[in-house]
């Protein structure tokens, strides 16, 4: 025995039927099976910053941090493989700038001497009057 319930939903699926064929949909079983296919790719904003746009990539998470106890997360590309930032800059052995440390300063009254240093390599800092007699002081460090 029919519920009038049952009777509602046959018409209704009927009618249905005939208003929208029923779509035959095949999935590809590669695509279904690559997770990366079920994640949203986008565009990494490093590589876009450092000049390379379209560079699509999504997040897998590889677990937790155990001190911070946060998710960590690993970059993938499209790929699957993890993803490399690019950049324009060359990185060739050392540094191009390397800050000279500071090896030695003098706090010099004599003007000549201080002429003589600079000659020498000193670098000039400042100067104040140290004395009550206000007598220069001069401020030279000399780096290596």
């Amino acid at each position: 025995m029919c519920s009038l319930f049952d009777k509602i939903h046959k018409f209704i699926s009927l009618e249905r039927d005939q208003i929208i064929p029923k779509m035959s949909h095949t999935i590809n079983q590669a695509e279904a099976s690559n997770p990366l296919y079920q994640k949203k790719m986008r565009e990494c904003t490093i590589c876009n910053s450092a000049g390379f746009p379209q560079q699509l990539i999504t997040f897998q998470n590889i677990g937790q941090d155990p001190t911070s106890g946060k998710t960590i997360w690993k970059p993938i590309d499209e790929d699957g493989n993890e993803h490399k930032h690019k950049s324009n800059t060359q990185v060739i052995g050392k540094p191009t700038f390397h800050r000279k440390r500071i090896v030695d300063i003098a706090a010099v009254t004599d003007v000549q001497e201080t002429r003589k240093l600079l000659s020498e390599g000193w670098e000039y800092k400042t100067s104040y009057p140290a004395t009550i007699s206000n007598i220069p002081h001069f401020i030279l460090v000399k780096r290596e």
